[in-house]
């Protein structure tokens, strides 16, 4: 074929088709949108809305202080201050452990909540025990028993042992407690209150956050608990000075809301919230005094220094001598000394209460 016909058969084909796709076109009616319509799209440069991530202002060490740890198990082996708590069932994370015993654990009856000696408890009896969280990397660990129950017939409810954080009461007159072990328990007007080895009178309104308390919960009837209802609960004698709720809105000492001028308001400083030290320690009872020969400045109660500290220091002198190091710096803003929380605490000796 030579060029002229292959030309003329290419135009012939050409023309063919578009014809072609004409007549379909017009047969199947089908709506061609042109190339310069307008097309809505979402810029690439568009807000999104999001959630941002931030960390908290500031956190206090207290609330993430852990616990006593609950153990129990048959007392396999007893001797002159330490029991091995063993059984063949699961105990959480530890199968067995060696329970320390010190004059300053508290060995009480689980049913009447009396103390009891260390030579009461028989071999091989079951026991409950709250044990201090850090414990030796031995097999099996060991740890210090702050308080054991010992005596607990077979299908008893044990009672619990905690730290109170948090009162509330309610509209019936009620009294909802919260504790260090993420329970609650509510103390109703059926609830008996008792104070460990003292006669004194213990009501409702005297539950504090910072006291350490031992409950026994309302007895199923019919198969059906109670909620959160105690029955009885035994309060120890309180090992604080006082407890203190912080945060920028205010601050409140022992329940009590404290009035504080606009240079006195907590603040934020390097992740630590400031503290008017003045304020806080008087709320508390204590005096606060300017030694000139030592150019510091002393929290005091009485005579006896608790402790002292220099203005913009970053270490602390307890009463026993001992020097602390201070998680931030005192501060001086408006005329007025401001510690960290945290140090506040420790030093004061109170309770944090959220």
């Amino acid at each position: 074929m030579n060029k002229k016909m292959k030309k003329a058969f290419v135009v012939l084909t050409t023309v063919s088709c578009l014809t072609g796709g004409a007549s379909i076109a017009a047969a199947q009616q089908v709506e061609i949108m042109p190339i310069s319509a307008p097309i809505t799209a979402v810029p690439i440069s568009a807000p999104i809305e999001a959630v941002p991530i931030s960390a908290p202002l500031y956190e206090i060490g207290q609330t993430h202080r852990l616990p006593s740890v609950q153990v129990y198990g048959e007392a396999t082996k007893i001797e002159e201050k330490r029991i091995l708590l063993g059984h063949d069932k699961e105990n959480g994370d530890i199968p067995s452990i060696i329970v320390n015993v010190s004059e300053d654990t508290r060995i009480l009856n689980a049913i009447t909540g009396m103390p009891m000696k260390l030579s009461d408890i028989r071999e091989n009896e079951i026991l409950y025990a709250y044990v201090g969280p850090a414990m030796t990397m031995s097999l099996p660990p060991m740890s210090h028993a702050e308080l054991i129950l010992a005596g607990i017939p077979a299908d008893f409810a044990v009672p619990t042992f905690a730290e109170i954080e948090r009162v509330t009461k309610g509209e019936d007159g009620s009294v909802v407690v919260g504790t260090n072990r993420d329970t609650e328990f509510t103390v109703t007007a059926d609830t008996t209150l008792n104070p460990y080895l003292t006669k004194n009178i213990i009501t409702a309104d005297m539950l504090i956050p910072g006291q350490k308390v031992l409950v026994w919960e309302t007895a199923a009837i019919d198969g059906v608990k109670a909620s959160n209802a105690a029955a009885k609960v035994m309060v120890f004698p309180y090992s604080y000075k006082g407890y203190v709720s912080a945060n920028l809105d205010g601050v409140s000492v022992n329940g009590e809301k404290v009035a504080l001028s606009e240079g006195e308001a907590p603040f934020v400083k390097d992740g630590q919230l400031m503290l008017p030290l003045r304020k806080l320690a008087e709320s508390l009872g204590y005096e606060i005094k300017w030694n000139a020969t030592a150019k510091n400045i002393e929290v005091r109660s009485g005579e006896d220094v608790l402790y002292s500290l220099k203005l913009r220091g970053t270490e602390a002198t307890t009463a026993d001598g001992e020097t602390r190091e201070l998680r931030a710096a005192a501060a001086l803003e408006g005329g007025n000394t401001f510690l960290a929380a945290d140090d506040f605490i420790e030093l004061s000796q109170i309770k944090y209460a959220e």
